[in-house]
């Protein structure tokens, strides 16, 4: 259910949503809300336990949410997902095979989306998130 909330804008936050509001025939308003949602974006949709894996981030200090942007998935795993992956396109997967790739490709989603999400909820927090060269050099490839 919509509610309204009264919001005070820096002129700094307020002038260039104007000027895209008018640009893009919008209401200042719509944009607000747009922005907001592509900033945020729901977790309706999901399955409930990433859902709960999802939101308990929020509850995590900073550090922890750095943790969370330097998760991979294991290095063999990587190797198996790719292999998998490339035999499931020749049509040569068995029935295990092709149970194993989704797995696989569900825990390679869930890493994704937690460090999605920390970095929102970093960003969120006022602090820099890194770009992928910074994490890169952060991130020693997991065994």
């Amino acid at each position: 259910m919509p509610r309204t909330i009264t919001l005070t804008l820096p002129d700094d936050v307020l002038q260039p949503a104007q000027r895209v509001a008018q640009a893009t025939q919008q209401s200042i308003e719509e944009l607000l809300v747009t922005a907001l949602q592509a900033a945020l974006p729901t977790l309706k949709g999901l399955p409930p336990d990433v859902i709960q894996n999802l939101t308990a981030l929020e509850s995590l200090n900073d550090q922890a949410l750095w943790q969370v942007m330097l998760e991979t998935v294991l290095l063999d795993q990587q190797h198996r997902l790719h292999d998998l992956l490339a035999r499931n396109q020749e049509g040569t997967l068995s029935d295990s095979e092709r149970e194993q790739l989704a797995i696989l490709q569900q825990q390679a989603d869930l890493v994704m989306l937690r460090k999605a999400r920390a970095a929102v909820l970093l960003r969120f927090r006022g602090k820099r998130v890194p770009t992928l060269a910074e994490l890169s050099k952060l991130a020693a490839p997991r065994t």
